[in-house]
Order: structure tokens, then sequence, then C-alpha cells
């Protein structure tokens, strides 16, 4: 069994378009999109992104009988969650921001969520201690071992959460919670160069699978030899 995971789009019609064909492929049962889905800061250019083009484009998959689950990240304006909230009661994509649902045998559950960072948009953001609470409150719906946790922040000095500056920036809780739960595997995005800084997309805290495609590719997941590659 198959997944795709793709993160950071911020509005990357052909990043979409690829995933939507790829999803399409027949050993693929799940797509997954971690956050930052839309373009710019303009509340209503991200509504239309998401309304008028990636919901329907996502919608294809839903009816070739894939699934999709989505969350928003720390770029998204969280007004326009309603227009996911609408998609999630027509059964095209299940939001996983702090919510379980099942996948077969296993549980996908997310976070959105970053750390304290210097940018300016503070909505998602939360500190480090807050996201220790949170995550702890989501662990109580799932079997970390039998779960695949999509977190839009990485965990802190990793492959995953590499500057172009070399500094490790990743959330030190989400790290904490992978050491302690050892999920199944987490899906991760936020930092998009870290991958190119630190010459890799995957990374291991004990027996955790962690991925962090950047912006611009998607990573094909095999769950069951638990290995990943990455498609530009």
């Amino acid at each position: 069994m198959k997944i795709l995971f793709a993160t950071d789009i911020h509005g990357d019609g052909k990043l979409v378009d690829k995933l939507v064909e790829l999803g399409m492929k027949e050993d693929v049962k799940a797509v997954m999109i971690g956050g930052d889905l839309s373009p710019g800061f303009d509340v209503f250019v991200q509504r239309m992104f998401i309304e008028f083009y990636l919901l329907p484009k996502l919608d294809k998959l839903t009816n070739a009988g894939k699934q999709v689950f989505i969350q928003m990240g720390n770029d998204d304006f969280g007004i326009n969650m309603d227009v996911l909230e609408s998609a999630e009661k027509r059964g095209e994509v299940s939001l996983i921001h702090r919510k379980a649902h099942s996948m077969d045998s296993l549980f996908v559950a997310g976070y959105s969520c970053v750390n304290p960072s210097p940018f300016i948009f503070k909505e998602w953001e939360r500190k480090e201690k807050d996201i220790a609470k949170d995550l702890e409150e989501l662990r109580k719906s799932v079997d970390p071992k039998k779960t695949i946790f999509v977190f839009h922040a990485p965990p802190y000095n990793t492959k995953l959460d590499v500057l172009h500056t070399g500094d490790h920036v990743g959330s030190t809780s989400i790290r904490e919670f992978i050491e302690k739960t050892q999920p199944l595997l987490t899906l991760h995005g936020h930092i998009h160069e870290s991958s190119r800084m630190s010459g890799s997309f995957q990374d291991r805290i004990g027996k955790t699978l962690c991925i962090n495609p950047g912006n611009d590719s998607i990573a094909v997941i095999d769950l069951e030899k638990m290995k990943a590659e990455i498609i530009q």
C-alpha cells in the first residue's frame, strides 16, 4: 500500500496537478497534504484557490476511491477553514488538524501549529509547552504505533529542520513526542529548503521514519516496506 505526501503547496497549481496525476495510480491508497495550501497573504485569494482550484482537483481522487487527508499550515488564514469543513461534510476530504481518521487498520492524525518563528503571521504559532499539551491530547485518541502523524512543523535537530543558514529550527515538543511514542510514520513540512541543506528528505528518530519533502516535491511512501522516494 502506497501513500503520497505533499506540503507547502502555496498555490502551486503544477504541484497539485502532479499530485492528483500520481494519486490516480492504482497502487496509491491515500493522498496527504501537510499545510500551507494557499498562495500569498490575501484572505480572498487564498479562499478562491482552495475552493475553486484545490478542492475540485482533489475531488477527482475521492471519486476514484482514494482517501484525501488535509490540513492548513502557518501561512493559511484560518477564517477560510469553513471551505475545507464544507468539503469534509460532502465526503471529499478528511480534515486532520487535532483529529484522527481511520485508513484501513491504521490511523491518520494531524497538527497544523508550529513553534514560534520570526514570521509576522502568528495565527498558527504555539509555545512549545502548548504544542506538547495538544499532542498529548491527540495521542489519547490513537495508538501511535499504528498512526501516521502529519505535523506541519518538523522535529528539532534533524535533517528535516535545517534553514539556509544551517540553523535547526524545528519543534522540540514534536521531537520529544516522536521519541516518546514512536509513531509508525511522521510527515512534516514548513522548512522548505531543509532537504537541500541537509542532503536528505528523511530521517529517523528511534524506529520512526520522518519525512519532509520540501515545497516542490512529492513523497511516495510504501507503507509495507516503510520506504520512501521523492518525485519532483
